[in-house]
């Protein structure tokens, strides 16, 4: 069996993937998401840096594939990697959520012949798609939360089922015996790049940012992640010297780390130049710059 994992942040790019290892991916492409907004906000268990997250008008989340060739389309847009389970658990226990809690979930699932997302959407629905009602049950279910992030159904084109990782904030996180991250460290809302370069002005943050932008390579949208006019300029300098070199190297690294040919990831995502002028990675970094070869 295998599951789709849609990644808002670093697990857009082949730099942040990496930090995992290698994946065998199935498919590969880029998922819009309806009524949801992405920045910062949730301090990372890896380093003194606030991680990506998602904040979602409603649910149940909906999202559909978009055509990095011809499609601008409206939404917040992710990578959407389908992987084995095992690979699913292993992205799982990177952004906090438990592999024994998942597992718990997928054999639940088997029993009903549903895979792990579409169990999830079950439970969701079942739930009255209510996001306290959700976590509660998984609770429920598996005796365990986590106050990172928790994984949350999305349907797809309307017939398909992803995850994605999503932190609770003051909204719970399913047991009122775990408080998450983001109430223990106050961030009620997202931040902005340069919102969180002011709370956040060091290396680790700036290494992140680099891999969050970097999905921009592959051409998804990540306008909603870069800095904006009136921003410390000393962040947007510091971001176009390191982009520069990485932009070079992203692409092959990418391939690399999800097992992907030329051929795979062209007939995914298509030509570089297009792909890295779509994104707004091109126009942010430099107007010269090259694309990767």
């Amino acid at each position: 069996m295998e599951v789709t994992i849609l990644g808002h942040g670093s697990l857009m790019s082949g730099r942040g993937l990496a930090f995992s290892g290698t994946f065998a991916v199935r498919r590969a492409g880029i998922v819009a998401l309806a009524d949801c907004r992405r920045g910062f906000a949730k301090l990372s268990m890896y380093g003194n840096r606030f991680a990506t997250d998602v904040e979602l008008a409603r649910l149940p989340l909906q999202g559909r594939r978009v055509s990095p060739h011809t499609d601008q389309a409206d939404g917040t847009e992710t990578l959407a990697l389908s992987v084995s389970l095992d690979d699913g658990y292993r992205l799982m226990k990177r952004e906090g959520y438990q592999p024994d809690a998942a597992r718990q979930l997928a054999r639940l699932g088997q029993r009903q012949d549903l895979g792990l997302a579409d169990f999830l959407w079950r439970v969701q629905t079942e739930a009255g798609h209510d996001v306290v009602g959700y976590r509660r049950r998984l609770f429920e279910l598996t005796g365990y939360t986590s106050p990172h992030y928790i994984p949350h159904p999305v349907r797809i084109d309307g017939d398909e089922t992803a995850l994605i990782f999503v932190a609770p904030g003051f909204d719970a996180t399913g047991s009122e015996a775990v408080i998450s991250v983001r109430q223990q460290t106050g961030v009620r809302g997202l931040m902005s790049a340069g919102q969180t370069w002011q709370r956040k002005p060091n290396d680790e943050q700036l290494s992140y940012m680099v891999s969050c932008l970097l999905g921009g390579v592959h051409g998804l949208r990540i306008d909603d992640l870069l800095p904006r006019p009136g921003d410390d300029a000393r962040l947007i300098t510091a971001l176009c010297e390191r982009l520069r070199p990485e932009i070079t190297v992203e692409l092959s690294r990418f391939r690399e780390t999800v097992g992907l040919s030329a051929e795979q990831y062209g007939r995914a995502f298509g030509e570089p130049e297009t792909l890295l002028r779509r994104s707004g990675l091109y126009d942010f970094v430099a107007g010269n710059l090259s694309p990767p070869a």
